[in-house]
């Protein structure tokens, strides 16, 4: 089975590792990436794969957008599977997966958020020839409602990462980390409660709060701004430029817990599409600690401490007394799951 993976944009390449790893376990000599340039510049596994091909569509329009698609569907179609890591919400995606109609090359997608599926006409298109898509969680899965029959879908955990060196980090004795992952985005999380949180309770010197990405954007220097204003930058961690895989992994390992401070009641989190940060703390086998609204997400609830606008710092002060057993314990989380999972939906 000759298969290829493509990403046209510039995220999720958290994704690409695991579905490479599953392909290359199974087939074991012929799986190829189609990549934009920026996700493979964050990629330092490419020597997984048999051929590494760059598509950007960046700087082209018109008539040699066009070519260049065609161009693209002409390699593609010499494929058994395509596996879109991103199957929606780009032009070219719905184009280039139009096109492959003409072929017999299956076309298999990622779903990253389940609504496409029901009011995107884009995504319409694209399921004309893409019959089976993967969704990121089970929980997402047994929420979805669609009306065609012909879609298939199935559930897997893109939570496998390459190994990695563990960088030797200093971490005092007696310190509890919380990890808020990425960058400093305030459309993405709610860093307000934060520090709100902050101004109503004094906490241990021992908490530390890690902004594990660049803080220099313009919401990242805001935000520091006024954690400064306010006195708080103590209990923070900061990074001031760009954060390599090898040394992000160590951090997220060296963490205590992860805390996505997601904006409270954000329905499309309970019904269409997860946070990356869920995958890495799955990755890590970390607890979540996140608001009590998202409580019905299972993998949440069965490997999570929530709070409540009352409750957030006593939490967070004594995290020893809210620890929950057996985290983890579902066979899911195991990577012969995940891989036979993902190869058994891939061949059906």
């Amino acid at each position: 089975m000759k298969a290829a993976i493509v990403e046209l944009s510039k995220s999720h390449e958290e994704c690409v590792f695991s579905q490479i790893s599953f392909l290359q376990e199974d087939n074991n000599d012929d799986v190829s990436l189609f990549l934009h340039p920026a996700i493979k510049n964050q990629i330092t596994y490419l020597n997984l794969a048999n051929n590494v091909s760059i598509i950007n569509f960046d700087e082209l329009k018109g008539f040699k957008s066009l070519q260049y698609q065609l161009n693209v569907v002409k390699e593609l179609s010499k494929f058994d599977k395509v596996i879109f890591n991103t199957a929606s919400s780009s032009k070219q995606v719905r184009n280039i997966v139009f096109f492959l109609l003409f072929y017999k090359v299956e076309c298999i997608g990622v779903l990253h958020n389940t609504k496409k599926l029901q009011k995107s006409f884009t995504q319409k298109i694209i399921s004309l020839k893409i019959k089976k898509y993967f969704v990121l969680s089970d929980y997402l899965k047994d929420k979805v409602r669609i009306s065609n029959s012909k879609i298939k879908l199935e559930s897997f955990y893109p939570i496998f990462f390459p190994k990695f060196k563990s960088q030797n980090i200093e971490k005092k004795q007696g310190e509890v980390w919380f990890c808020i992952p990425g960058r400093v985005e305030f459309s993405r999380r709610d860093y307000f409660y934060l520090i709100h949180q902050l101004q109503k309770n004094e906490l241990s010197a021992k908490i530390k709060f890690l902004i594990l990405g660049n803080i220099n954007t313009k919401d990242g220097i805001a935000f520091k701004s006024e954690l400064e204003r306010l006195n708080f930058e103590s209990y923070f961690i900061f990074f001031n430029e760009f954060i390599t895989n090898e040394l992000y992994y160590s951090y997220i390992e060296k963490s205590d817990f992860i805390l996505p401070l997601l904006k409270r009641k954000d329905f499309s989190y309970l019904n269409f599409k997860i946070s990356g940060t869920f995958n890495l703390a799955f990755a890590f086998k970390k607890i979540i600690i996140c608001d009590d609204f998202y409580k019905n997400i299972t993998d949440l609830n069965e490997n999570g401490i929530f709070y409540s606008e009352e409750s957030f710092t006593e939490i967070i002060s004594n995290t020893n007394n809210f620890v929950i057993k057996n985290t983890y314990s579902d066979k899911k989380w195991h990577y012969n799951f995940q891989y036979k999972k993902y190869i058994n939906f891939i061949k059906s």
